[in-house]
């Protein structure tokens, strides 16, 4: 045998057992001891909705309720011309209309310079006509008079699509006399701005499909528990779902708040004031961050009544973020529990943040931070002094300096640098 010819079944000997290694395998065998993944039913995932979706779904029911649809008129149109109504809108993207036999003379004393009425017809000209069907409620704004004015006080129809796109087609079937009504509960009874009206319709636009007597009672209520107009309109800006919960809802979910941090009416005012979005989730979420505070983290529920009176936004977090910043705060920057207290914000900044900070100042040797409240055990500014800087001669930082929501205002007042000298460790950080 020849030397090239040894080569070439060399040469295929190779790749064919490349090609019996890159043959597809065989699944194995199902184990049916295995664990399978559990598929979530619809009825769970309905389940899973929180209770203001289920508010606003409420309100769109009751709407549809309300405002049924005739079809006294399109049940004469016969199938066949259903048919074929369908088929030219398939093939020309347009609706198409019957055609309609004028009897002769029919239109003769028509004056076209004149509005059309049943004393003065006019042809019929299906330009002149909203659409019969759209994806959006743009093309019927040149139509509809309750759009142009929601356009004229600054409402975003687009928005509102975006954000609920089932609502379109309830909006539609508004009338003006029934929508005036809220715009003066707005005006007169919570006090809005008329430059804000159209910013509020824009994020809560279920107001309108609503009954104004309910709206009342639930500004009834806060008028009932000593909150001022003012407050009032901070509360229904600020959450923006709160005139669409009903009065039961909200009081349940007061109460618990009061009980659970043991907060007096007055406290009870100030922190939905401060924060109405702590209660839009319900009790739920705000149970477990109040057993993650004081089991794991160990804060006292004085501590727990401060923090939700000071920051009640922190109770509004992830609570693997807030463990996640607070062991870092802990444990690397030494800080207890009482200067957390204090200064509740810095378990609601973001951690590169507070972590770039840090950093920058362990290597400028200014990482001392100035606690309050007692020292507890083996946490002191003792422990993070080294030689280079005597504990004598340690300047602490104040965590409000820390915590300044600008990097120059931090560069300045905590680490005592330029600003450029801190842009330039970020960058190479």
């Amino acid at each position: 045998m020849t030397l090239p010819s040894k080569i070439i079944r060399s040469f295929y000997r190779m790749t064919s057992t490349i090609v019996h290694q890159k043959a597809a395998r065989k699944p194995p065998e199902s184990n049916p001891n295995t664990t399978k993944i559990g598929v979530v039913s619809e009825e769970r995932l309905q389940n899973i909705l929180s209770e203001e979706e289920g508010a606003n779904l409420e309100i769109l029911e009751k709407f549809e309720e309300k405002c049924p649809v005739s079809v006294d008129e399109s049940s004469r149109i016969t199938s066949s011309v259903i048919a074929e109504a369908r088929k030219l809108k398939a093939e020309t993207g347009r609706a198409t209309y019957r055609k309609i036999h004028y009897s002769e003379g029919e239109l003769t004393q028509s004056d076209l310079t004149e509005p059309p009425s049943p004393a003065n017809p006019h042809p019929f000209d299906p330009s002149d006509l909203p659409p019969v069907h759209s994806h959006s409620l743009v093309p019927f704004v040149n139509h509809s008079p309750l759009l142009r004015f929601f356009v004229d006080i600054g409402v975003d129809l687009s928005e509102i699509e975006n954000t609920n796109p089932n609502i379109g087609r309830h909006i539609l079937r508004l009338q003006m006399e029934d929508v005036l009504p809220k715009i003066e509960l707005l005006q007169k009874e919570i006090g809005f701005e008329n430059e804000a009206i159209g910013t509020y319709l824009t994020r809560n636009p279920f107001f309108l499909l609503q009954d104004v007597a309910d709206m009342q009672t639930r500004l009834n209520y806060l008028e009932m528990k000593k909150f001022s107009k003012e407050e009032r309109r901070k509360i229904v800006d600020g959450y923006r779902y709160w005139l669409n919960c009903n009065v039961q809802l909200i009081d349940s979910r007061l109460g618990w708040l009061q009980k659970q941090f043991g907060l007096t009416a007055k406290l009870t005012r100030q922190v939905i004031v401060k924060e109405p979005r702590i209660i839009m989730f319900g009790t739920g979420p705000l149970e477990r961050l109040v057993q993650m505070f004081t089991k794991e983290l160990s804060f006292s529920s004085e501590q727990l009544k401060k923090l939700v009176v000071d920051d009640p936004r922190l109770f509004m977090m992830d609570s693997k973020l807030i463990s996640k910043t607070y062991k870092y705060v802990r444990d690397v920057m030494r800080i207890n529990n009482e200067t957390i207290v204090e200064h509740p914000l810095i378990l609601r900044c973001s951690f590169s943040a507070i972590k770039s900070r840090h950093d920058f100042l362990q290597r400028l040797g200014r990482a001392h931070y100035q606690l309050s409240g007692k020292k507890e055990g083996k946490y002191d500014v003792s422990d993070v002094a080294d030689a280079k800087y005597p504990i004598g001669k340690v300047e602490l930082v104040d965590l409000e300096h820390f915590l300044h929501p600008t990097d120059a205002g931090f560069a300045m007042m905590a680490a005592k640098t330029y600003t450029v000298a801190y842009d330039r460790f970020l960058r190479n950080s």
